[in-house]
C-alpha cells in the first residue's frame, strides 16, 4: 500500500459527508462548524500528518462518552437499560477515520482482496437486502415451478464486536496495510475507551480491559 499522505481535500471530503448535528464526544464540535470554517481543514490536514508520522494520538480523540439509557426508574440492574447505549466519539476523530478507511478501501480494491461476491464489509454494498431479494425471487422461482428447495441462513453472534484487536491487526499485514497506519492504528486501539454518562452525569472512565 502507498503511504498514506493526508491533503486538505482529504479533510474537505470528509466534512462534507459527514451529518452537521450528530451528538458530539468530548471535543463538544459539530460538523457543521468544520464545514464552516474551511481554512482549518489545510490545519487539520497537516496535524493528521503529524499524527500519523509520529504514530501517536492524544487520549482526547480516543475517548468517547457513553450514554446509558435505563427502560425504567431501576438503575441498580444492568439487564434493564436498553441494549445498545449510545456511544458519541469526538468530531476530529470521525474526521479522521473515513480518510484512512477510503485509503484502505482504494488498496483492497486496486488489489482486488475481496471477492465480487462479498457484499458486506465493503464501501456501497448492502449485503443484507441484496440476499433478501435474492431469496425472494429464487422462492418465486421455484414455486412457480413445484422444485424443491432448501435454503439456511447464518447469523453470527456479535460477529463486529467480538474481534479482537490482535486480529485486526494481522490482517492489515497480511493484506499489506501502509505498515505506518498499522503502527498509528496499534497505538490507538491501545488508547480506546469510554466515559459512562447516565441522566446527564458523568459516572467513570471504562477501560478496555473491562470489556466495554
Amino acid at each position: 500500500m502507498d503511504p498514506v499522505i493526508m491533503m486538505p481535500d482529504n479533510v474537505d471530503e470528509a466534512v462534507l459527508r459527514a451529518p452537521n448535528c450528530k451528538r458530539p464526544g468530548l471535543d463538544g464540535l459539530h460538523h457543521y462548524w468544520l464545514k464552516g470554517f474551511v481554512v482549518s481543514h489545510a490545519v487539520l490536514a497537516r496535524l493528521f500528518q503529524e499524527a500519523l508520522d509520529q504514530k501517536s494520538l492524544s487520549s482526547l480523540f480516543t475517548t468517547g462518552i457513553t450514554y446509558l439509557v435505563p427502560k425504567d426508574q431501576d438503575t441498580t440492574d444492568p439487564s434493564l437499560y436498553k441494549c445498545r447505549p449510545i456511544r458519541c466519539l469526538p468530531t476530529i476523530y470521525k474526521t479522521l477515520t473515513p480518510i484512512l478507511m477510503a485509503r484502505i478501501t482504494r488498496h483492497l480494491n486496486l488489489n482486488q482482496v475481496f471477492s465480487r461476491a462479498q457484499t458486506s464489509c465493503r464501501g456501497g454494498g448492502r449485503g443484507s437486502k441484496e440476499l433478501l431479494l435474492i431469496d425472494a425471487v429464487i422462492g418465486k422461482v421455484v414455486k412457480r415451478n413445484r422444485r424443491n428447495f432448501s435454503a439456511a441462513w447464518i447469523d453470527y453472534r456479535k460477529a463486529l464486536d467480538s474481534l479482537p484487536h490482535t486480529w485486526l491487526k494481522k490482517v492489515f499485514e497480511l493484506y499489506k496495510v501502509d505498515c505506518t497506519f498499522r503502527d498509528f492504528l496499534g497505538q490507538c486501539m491501545g488508547q480506546w475507551n469510554t466515559i459512562l454518562c447516565h441522566l446527564g452525569e458523568r459516572m467513570m472512565a471504562a477501560e478496555n480491559h473491562i470489556g466495554i
